[in-house]
């Protein structure tokens, strides 16, 4: 019978690419992993699951055919230990949430705290990544939830419309924009701005909306691009740019203040996927469950965002 704990090194080894950053993951040894695929594949007639290139650890034959194996196991056996559980009353688990970090670092935590208080035994990650390799995590079952900015239509997933919000331009106090009221679209072109990366769904998002009003991608001078809105706000305190970032994020004071565009409307909207797996874990249901429900979308429209039975 396989080791479920060598089966979960495995698969840390396979998702981080590397013995360091596995044992990194797993709060272990370097040694402890080495020791962990070595027992495994000993068990396995001494099999090789691992080649090394660079720095690089990357599966065999024999290693990518465990993969899918590894993964299903640990699954019926996390499933198993929290249907136990259950039995004495109490839902446990653990669920890996995916999300952008400029979504989830203000999205999430207040949801979140409302949950654990009502699930103590269900443990939640919050994993960070750009949208396509968000996608490629719920496929590939290395996340259970995710929270995005696009709408991903795909058979076998579920996906819920959160909510979304406006954004608003900022602008460093004394900028000459700021003394003249409703300005319009074309007033931004070739004014330094500071944007998410290109490729981003914000990024777009921005990009359509000036498009549409008549402002076009080669007309936007882009300052510096960064997925932080901390880093935003605090470029424009600098005077490196203007930044279009969420309403709710606006910072108070009088250091800053918003731009008026006239005819420009910026909504970001955020949508909440899973798989639609039979016997998904009762923590994957409870949370996706909680997160699309009444208790989440009150605390987001106390929060600024416009839930979704409202729009």
């Amino acid at each position: 019978m396989l080791n479920t704990i060598h089966l979960q090194t495995f698969l840390a080894v396979v998702d981080a690419g590397s013995y360091s950053a596995a044992a990194e993951r797993l709060h272990m040894s370097q040694p402890a992993v080495s020791q962990h695929i070595r027992a495994l594949e000993t068990q396995l007639e001494q099999v090789r699951l691992f080649r090394r290139v660079g720095q690089q650890m990357l599966l065999t034959h024999a290693g990518e055919e465990l993969v899918d194996v590894a993964r299903e196991m640990l699954a019926l056996a996390t499933r198993a230990e929290e249907n136990i559980r259950s039995l004495r009353g109490q839902i446990s688990g653990r669920v890996t949430i995916g999300c952008a970090a400029s979504s989830g670092e203000y999205l999430l935590p207040p949801v979140l705290a409302l949950f654990r208080a009502r699930y103590p035994a269900i443990s939640i990650t919050v994993s960070t990544a750009p949208i396509d390799t968000l996608v490629e995590w719920l496929a590939n079952q290395q996340v259970q939830v995710l929270l995005v900015e696009e709408q991903q239509r795909r058979r076998g997933w579920e996906s819920h419309l959160l909510g979304g919000e406006m954004f608003a331009l900022l602008a460093p106090r004394g900028h000459e924009l700021l003394r003249c009221g409703e300005v319009t679209p074309g007033a931004l072109r070739n004014v330094p701005l500071v944007l998410p990366r290109s490729g981003l769904p914000t990024r777009r998002m921005i990009e359509d909306g000036l498009r549409r009003r008549g402002v076009g991608a080669s007309e936007i001078n882009v300052a510096i691009e960064t997925d932080s809105i901390a880093m935003m706000i605090q470029a424009v305190r600098t005077g490196l740019g203007l930044a279009f970032i969420p309403r709710s994020r606006v910072p108070r004071g009088r250091e800053i203040g918003t731009i008026d565009i006239a005819g420009l409307h910026l909504q970001q909207d955020w949508y909440v996927l899973r798989s639609r797996e039979r016997g998904a874990p009762r923590a994957v249901q409870e949370l996706y469950g909680f997160i699309t429900g009444e208790e989440a979308r009150k605390i987001l429209r106390k929060a600024g965002i416009q839930t979704s039975p409202e729009r």
